[in-house]
């Protein structure tokens, strides 16, 4: 793709601004692939979407093909201006993606660009923000990383199946079904089990009717409305006391499974994330992990991990049974014993279906990129959906071929459904866990139903998910050896 500059400034009087910044210290990181200051760009001599920014921005929530296939038109990097919103810098190049992603002066803040563009701080609190942007997020992820190990993957494996198999007898045969709807409620079967451990069961039911409460709220009309409100206040998030009282009993009840493992050891080993950071914070000397972390810990796990797993597991179904030869080289395989061709349908789903459009961050000062100065106050999206889908680096890209990622490591540049840099999901090794263990028994108890119908569109969704039109609609039928 090439850069097409609309309405382009005299370079002189960037290289001006930029001098004259340094000269009176004001704050200024440069990213990987410096370039001399002369050479360096303003973002106002970007370009510009085709239509009114209003209705672009509206385009990209509402109709995400058709947005990306426009903005695209105009370059790699388009500049959307929208009233009351910081200024927005999309970008589908890998070198912009690299730049970002190795800022290590803390120029960009993530946690900034989510308060001002997302509903983070209303769901997970002011806290997480300010973990996200502050100086002991590093440390915290650190401590914490043994949880979403190897060895403790291995660990979750049989809870993860044991959730299939309680909800394979109640699911639908030979008729049509949306798996989007069977996939949300089995990836809360595996976040109560995984990450909560609850056991106790009037404690799990409590839990579970809380999980769906927060569901529902975050998909009402009150969220909506403080969304608007929002972004017309910069970031500043009224308050919303449904929520806050959802929260409360989620974190209550990890409290009292805290206080309960505590009064009642056992001699089995749990197997979840929250015996192993119980057992991290015996050794926490910084004392990061208190018991009010690990809550809020849990609450993120569950907002950030419950849905992107139930999106891509939809996505997944979607594109296999419209694809004959893959969806009967997946059955061969998995009947084999072997995950390889597995795990490159989900990762070739992942990079065609997306679950998340962009992932952001705030330029906190003026940070250079590349070949472009961007002032503090800008808001980075870097754009997921067009830069995995870009044909240089993925040949015929709108095509499902999984044989892309057979037995080749994804490159952390062109492929970033958990994001990257020091902000990398932190869960992401455990959701390619998840959904490979998730798919590999449901396919070894059903079978999904080829269909001809047209592709499902992307369809905006609460939270900027993108979600099956149809809701992933399949049919599935037992398997011959599971009858």
């Amino acid at each position: 793709m090439v850069d097409n500059s609309a309405g382009a400034s005299d370079p002189i009087k960037v290289l001006i601004r930029t001098l004259v910044s340094m000269r009176r210290g004001a704050p200024m990181s440069v990213a990987a692939g410096r370039v001399p200051a002369a050479a360096l760009r303003g973002i106002d001599t970007l370009a510009r979407p085709p239509i009114h920014s209003v209705i672009g921005f509206g385009a990209f929530w509402a109709a995400p093909e058709f947005a990306r296939k426009e903005l695209l038109k105009r370059g790699e990097r388009v500049v959307v201006d929208i009233p009351l919103l910081p200024k927005l810098l999309f970008t589908a190049s890998p070198q912009d993606v690299k730049a970002v992603f190795g800022d290590r002066d803390g120029a960009l803040k993530l946690g900034e660009a989510l308060r001002k563009m997302a509903p983070h701080e209303i769901v997970f609190g002011t806290e997480m923000i300010d973990w996200w942007n502050g100086a002991n997020h590093a440390l915290l992820r650190k401590k914490v990383m043994p949880a979403f190990g190897g060895r403790a993957l291995a660990g979750y494996e049989q809870a993860i199946t044991d959730a299939v198999l309680n909800r394979l007898p109640e699911w639908p045969v030979d008729k049509p079904v949306q798996f989007t709807h069977l996939m949300q409620d089995l990836a809360r079967d595996v976040i109560i089990a995984v990450v909560f451990g609850v056991t106790e069961p009037d404690r799990r039911r409590r839990l579970e009717k809380a999980f769906i409460d927060l569901d529902k709220t975050l998909a009402s009309p009150g969220i909506v409305a403080r969304y608007v409100i929002a972004m017309a206040r910069g970031g500043k998030w009224p308050s919303f006391e449904r929520l806050e009282k959802i929260n409360a009993r989620i974190d209550a009840i990890t409290r009292e499974e805290i206080e309960f493992r505590r009064d009642n050891p056992s001699d089995e080993e749990r197997k979840d994330c929250l015996e192993i950071f119980l057992k991290l914070q015996e050794t926490d000397e910084d004392n990061v992990l208190d018991d009010h972390m690990i809550a809020l810990f849990q609450r993120m796990l569950l907002i950030a991990g419950y849905e992107t797993t139930a999106v891509t597991l939809s996505w997944v179904a979607e594109r296999v049974t419209r694809h004959p030869e893959v969806m009967a080289k997946l059955e061969q395989s998995i009947d084999a014993g072997d995950d390889t061709y597995l795990d490159a349908v989900i990762t070739e789903t992942m990079r065609l279906r997306p679950a998340l459009p962009v992932t952001m961050r705030y330029a906190w000062e003026d940070f250079v990129m590349n070949d472009v100065l961007v002032p503090k106050g800008t808001v980075i999206m870097l754009y997921i959906n067009a830069i995995q889908k870009r044909a240089d680096i993925y040949p015929d890209p709108e095509t499902f071929d999984p044989e892309r990622f057979v037995g080749v490591r994804p490159d952390p540049n062109s492929w970033l459904p958990f994001g990257g840099g020091a902000h990398r999901c932190i869960g992401a090794s455990f959701a390619m866990f998840e959904s490979r263990v998730l798919l590999r028994t449901i396919l070894r108890h059903r079978a999904l139903k080829l269909t001809t119908a047209p592709d499902e569109r992307q369809d905006q969704h609460r939270n900027i998910f993108l979600l099956p039109g149809d809701g992933g609609r399949v049919t599935m039928r037992k398997r011959p050896e599971a009858r």
